[in-house]
């Protein structure tokens, strides 16, 4: 199981940190389903589209990984990740502002490769820091 968390950890950085799309393979297997609530994502190729397009749009995004805890075929992650938006991304226009968000993923392995991956994280907080969505206004109470 350790080898598992540190291969986790080595591929996530060269990914997403260092943009080496091809660490990828060594990871996440050719037919990986990928569930992400905000943008669908198809299979290997798609993730690989997916990061490109991300780092593109923010070259500065960074990620890092807390906590890996690994059971016999699952792996459990908590990350916090941030970037300037300084490009479009998916709908998502360019702001020039930063944003820190925090998530969590669930991984299935089969040997040693992921074959499928949830993630979940704070998009609205992301909308908010970017001011694309408008912070809730506190609410004052009478008694």
């Amino acid at each position: 199981m350790d080898e598992r968390v540190d291969l986790y950890r080595r591929t996530i950085d060269a990914v997403w940190n260092k943009g080496d799309l091809d660490a990828c393979d060594n990871l996440f297997a050719a037919h990986c389903m990928f569930h992400d609530p905000t943008f669908p994502i198809d299979g290997l190729k798609g993730f690989k589209e997916f990061v490109r397009d991300l780092r593109a749009a923010q070259p500065d995004f960074h990620m890092d990984v807390h906590d890996v805890v690994a059971g016999e075929d699952m792996t459990a992650t908590r990350w916090t990740c941030g970037a300037t938006d300084t490009g479009e991304f998916r709908g998502i226009p360019r702001t020039d502002k930063t944003y820190v968000m925090s998530g969590m993923g669930m991984s299935k392995w089969e040997g040693d490769e992921i074959v499928e991956d949830w993630v979940v994280y704070d998009m609205l907080g992301v909308l908010r820091q970017l001011g694309l969505v408008p912070e809730q206004a506190s609410q004052e109470t009478t008694a």
